[in-house]
This record gives structure tokens, C-alpha cells and sequence, in this order.
């Protein structure tokens, strides 16, 4: 395993906070290069006034798009990694979810369960209590289920093994 390089600050100022409105807002972003995206741009922003954080991660480059799948089939699948791209759709078809990518998207590392734990978080007024209640025994491992990443930017991953990896056809819709 090749070991990444420490990342390099590529921006660092004080803006204006969107919240307080003061100039408080220590903004700064790294240029971070990983063995399976390539690199990436970490930004970690924090109002000094306010506590308003912001944080992202997307890509600096990106590669052919790819469609990323893993059948989850027990609770240790729930602790793989995952990396998913500002530009990449999930799709779990078990569970009737399918998530967009939109303009405010923000890249995100986290687990397969985070992943359902994030999607609990954001479904809101989107999911009844029988939607959440299939997630939720998704997250403890007593369904099986497939994720699905559809990445235009070809960046997103799933470390493990049972992952598998193919092109993304884009067609385009008129």
C-alpha cells in the first residue's frame, strides 16, 4: 500500500461568514492525493464568530465514468468504505432509494452504514415510517440490499472486495 502524500493547503483566507456576516469565516482548502481517486480537494471552513462549519471534498481531476456496485449481504458488508463523488447517483433498488447528485452536492467518505445513516438523515418529508423503518433494519444488517454508485466523474469507490466495477453508459435524455 503506497503511502499518500500530506495534503498542501492550495487556499487559505477569511471571508465573509454566510450566517453572522462578519469576517470571521477562516476558510481553507487542501489538495489531497489519494491511490484510488487521484486528488482531491478537502475544504474545511469555520466561522471564528458563529461556529458555522463547512466541509466538502471533491475532486480536482476525474477519470471515465463508472457504475459501482455491492450486494450487502450481512453486518460486516455495513463496514466498508466509501467514497462518493459530488457527481455520483445512489441507487439502492431493495429500499426504493435513489439519490441525485444536485448543484449543492457535497463528496463525502464514509461507510455503508453512514451511508444509510446519512440518507435517513436527509429522506425527511421524502420517506414514511415504513421507508425508514427498512432502513434503519438495513443499518442493523437484517436486510440485504445493493448499492449502487452511478459516478459521471468516475471517482466514487467501495473498498472491498465483493465491489465490483464497470463503465457508466451515459445516454443522453432530451
Amino acid at each position: 500500500m503506497t503511502v499518500s502524500e500530506e495534503p498542501k493547503v492550495i487556499f487559505e483566507e477569511t471571508l465573509i461568514c454566510p450566517v453572522c456576516k462578519s469576517k470571521t469565516l477562516k476558510a481553507v482548502d487542501y489538495l489531497y492525493n489519494t491511490p484510488h481517486t487521484g486528488k482531491l480537494v478537502l475544504s474545511n471552513w469555520y466561522c471564528e464568530n458563529c461556529g458555522y462549519k463547512f466541509r466538502d471534498v471533491k475532486p480536482y481531476e476525474t477519470r471515465e465514468p463508472k457504475l459501482v456496485e455491492m450486494k450487502i449481504e450481512n453486518e460486516d458488508d455495513l463496514s466498508a468504505l466509501v467514497y462518493r463523488s459530488a457527481f455520483a447517483k445512489i441507487v439502492i433498488p431493495e429500499l426504493g432509494i435513489e439519490i441525485e447528485p444536485a448543484g449543492m452536492s457535497q463528496g463525502y467518505i464514509s461507510t455503508i452504514e453512514g451511508i444509510l445513516e446519512i440518507l435517513l438523515d436527509q429522506v425527511g418529508n421524502f420517506c414514511d415510517k415504513e421507508c425508514e423503518d427498512r432502513i434503519r433494519s438495513a443499518m442493523e444488517g437484517k436486510i440485504k440490499f445493493t448499492l449502487i454508485i452511478e459516478d459521471e466523474s468516475g471517482l466514487s469507490f467501495i473498498k472491498s472486495e465483493k465491489a465490483s466495477t464497470r463503465p457508466l453508459i451515459l445516454t443522453n435524455s432530451d
